[in-house]
């Protein structure tokens, strides 16, 4: 009996290994036989939570974190959140297709799916660049094997430091710059310039620094204790709405609709409407929106998207929760 179990092991552990292999050089056939995707598109993976777990829902933002824009050859994953290669798989989408990998600062949500991703790419011996502020790579938000500082062996991708200075030469005629932007650890938005066209992405970031209510009182962002559900800028960081100034596409991560404590380091609809106001900004996409409110009601999305467009008459995106694919 026991000899017989073993031989049964033995072969057991042998089909896994092969199969295993089969796994691996399919991950890397999917390398060597990358599409062509002819149009250009920016795609957000659906959301896997569901409205009754509780554990995942109280005051985790990550849900709705992350996306794919694709711009010519260059197809770049913006802040892979906690949970983002499941969702991004679950939504079809090859990870080996990836070219660059773009982590605005290092918070979790934004970036802890990283090393997962990279992993990926490793073992499909892809080539990769990965883009972030050196704090990522000093808090080892990315480990220093997945970033190639310390690789046990020869990989194929190089990490890159930014800050508001930088100018990144993608693939056919895309250049990349950044704006360091208002958040609690460095954080960078960015633009992607080129076939005549500017896409730009606001990560997690203030604007206003004070407020006018609506009774005449001035109010200092980081004073607010609640929320205020008015207010005229006083004062604002103008450079942060200079820098997406003609936008074909603006990402743009909004926190919640009226001013509130989280106004200091995440903004509010109230600020994302100031800073397109007269700026010439062709459509919006509605990104990194707090899942809580959805999740409760699924109009809200929609909701915040016509608001803008009410106001302004600007196309604006809003996210479901099967994701969204959007033609650029």
């Amino acid at each position: 009996m026991q000899e017989k179990l073993k031989f049964e092991l033995i072969e057991l552990d042998k089909k896994r290994l092969e199969i295993r292999n089969n796994y691996k050089n399919a991950l890397i056939n999917s390398v060597n036989n990358r599409k062509l995707y002819v149009k250009d598109y920016i795609l957000f993976p659906k959301t896997l939570v569901s409205e009754d777990n509780y554990q995942l829902r109280y005051g985790v933002s990550w849900h709705r974190n992350g996306f794919v824009i694709k711009v010519g050859s260059n197809i770049i994953v913006v802040d892979p959140g906690v949970d983002f290669v499941l969702r991004l798989t679950e939504s079809g989408f090859n990870l080996t297709d990836i070219t660059h990998i773009v982590i605005t600062h290092a918070h979790l949500d934004h970036a802890s799916a990283a090393n997962t991703l990279m992993d990926f790419m490793i073992r499909a011996k892809a080539s990769v660049q990965i883009i972030a502020p050196i704090s990522v790579y000093e808090t080892k938000v990315i480990s220093d094997f997945h970033s190639g500082i310390k690789a046990e062996f020869p990989i194929n991708h190089r990490a890159i430091t930014i800050d508001e200075t930088s100018e990144i030469k993608l693939s056919d005629g895309y250049i990349m710059t950044f704006v360091s932007l208002i958040h609690s650890v460095p954080c960078y938005g960015f633009k992607i310039t080129g076939n005549n066209k500017i896409y730009t992405h606001l990560s997690d970031t203030s604007y206003s620094t004070k407020i006018l209510t609506k009774n005449n009182q001035e109010i200092i962002i980081k004073d607010i204790k609640d929320y205020v559900e008015e207010g005229v800028t006083i004062d604002n960081h103008a450079y942060i709405k200079e820098f997406v100034t003609g936008s074909d596409m603006l990402i743009a991560n909004v926190d919640s609709f009226m001013y509130t404590k989280n106004s200091k380091t995440h903004l509010p609809l109230l600020d994302l409407i100031e800073i397109i106001k007269n700026n010439d900004v062709q459509n919006v996409i509605l990104s990194h929106v707090n899942p809580d409110a959805e999740l409760d009601n699924e109009k809200w999305g929609e909701k915040l998207a016509e608001y803008i467009f009410q106001v302004y008459k600007i196309k604006t995106y809003f996210i479901e929760k099967s994701g969204k694919e959007i033609e650029l």
